[in-house]
């Protein structure tokens, strides 16, 4: 009972304080591992500390903000005056580039106030082939990846980026992207040697005028010596006007009623439900509404009105579900509101309902 009765008041007042005072002190609280190798195995320093009280202390647990870093401390009490030593270990494999983790120990009153921290640099190691490239295509050509996203693709800029490749077979393979999409360009080598590597560029351009507006997303193959690889090349992106993000801060302006539209419990009925949000124009030109997505079978959102929305001025869209049409249970699905707005030319929102039985 007494025990209980101690342990409710320490952690009462680490609460109520966060952590406590050290009983002990340490040799150093700080050590520099300088440069190590990622592939050098792990790497180790011990930390000295010694009891300042008049009663013994006790080390329950020290613990590391990261995985990569562990310590191996004893458990024993440590008598008034008396050293003890805490040894931590980093392991740097997976982790290149600098470092810095902090040690937190915990002694039974709670969490010291100082925390260790061992830092350094890890040299990278040579990654092999199949790391380097992990995805198989088939025909013996490896890909670094297969999926990009480009993020915004404005009308009338080219957006580009790059797969890299490479022919782990022991002969010559013939290369060709079946690309069937105008506004996607891929420049790929025709042929690729054994052993050698490649760059497979493509760009995305969607015309001024275009009228694609919001996600955009392709599915194109590569081909080896004439046979669709394993896996296609996705590509993804979210269409926009071409804007000018130094532009008025007060040109178009889209600002929401809601962050989030919650439909809470619901039964899977035909009883379709519907939500609104006010989307206004806070700035001096007009706000032009270019699409509502809304990707769920069962969901639906529509604007009132005209999609062009004068300064100052405001319209609702109506988020409307049918629970019969969702799945049970909980259902989160994203609206997004593509705009003209330079700002934020892109607004996502939650919704979510539980479907009940």
């Amino acid at each position: 009972m007494k025990l209980m009765l101690k342990i409710f008041v320490t952690l009462l007042f680490t609460a109520f304080y966060g952590v406590v005072e050290a009983k002990i002190i340490f040799d150093t609280f700080f050590y520099d591992f300088g440069e190590i190798a990622e592939d050098g195995g792990a790497v180790e320093h011990i930390f000295t500390l010694r009891n300042t009280s008049a009663e013994p202390v006790v080390i329950v647990a020290v613990r590391s903000s990261c995985g990569c870093t562990k310590a191996e401390f004893s458990r024993k009490p440590i008598m008034p005056d008396s050293t003890a030593t805490i040894k931590v270990v980093f392991n740097p494999l997976n982790y290149p580039g600098a470092f810095a983790r902090k040690v937190t120990v915990f002694t039974a009153d709670g969490p010291l106030k100082e925390q260790l921290l061992v830092k350094g640099t890890v040299i990278p190691r040579k990654k092999t082939v199949e790391e380097r490239y992990p995805l198989v295509m088939g025909g013996g050509v490896r890909a670094a990846a297969n999926a990009h996203s480009f993020g915004y693709v404005e009308h009338g800029k080219v957006a580009l980026s790059s797969f890299e490749i490479y022919n782990s077979s022991a002969r010559e393979v013939s290369l060709a992207v079946d690309n069937p999409y105008s506004e996607l360009e891929f420049i790929s080598p025709a042929k690729l040697a054994a052993g050698e590597e490649a760059v497979i560029n493509f760009s995305c351009l969607l015309p001024e005028n275009s009228e694609l507006y919001g996600s955009l997303a392709y599915s194109v193959n590569l081909l080896v010596d004439g046979q669709k690889s394993q896996y296609p090349f996705i590509i993804n992106g979210l269409a926009i006007d071409s804007r000018d993000i130094n532009a008025n801060n007060r040109a178009q302006m889209i600002v929401l009623s809601e962050n989030f539209i919650k439909f809470g419990a619901v039964k899977r009925t035909n009883e379709k439900l519907v939500r609104r949000l006010t989307v206004s124009n806070d700035g001096n030109e007009p706000l032009v509404i270019r699409k509502l997505e809304l990707d769920c079978d069962g969901c639906r959102a529509r604007l009132s009105g005209e999609m062009t929305i004068a300064a100052g001025d405001n319209r609702v869209v109506e988020v409307e579900i049918n629970p019969s049409r969702l799945p049970f249970g909980a259902v989160v699905e994203r609206l997004r509101i593509v705009s003209n707005d330079p700002k934020m030319p892109v607004y996502t929102i939650r919704v979510s309902a539980i479907v009940e039985r």
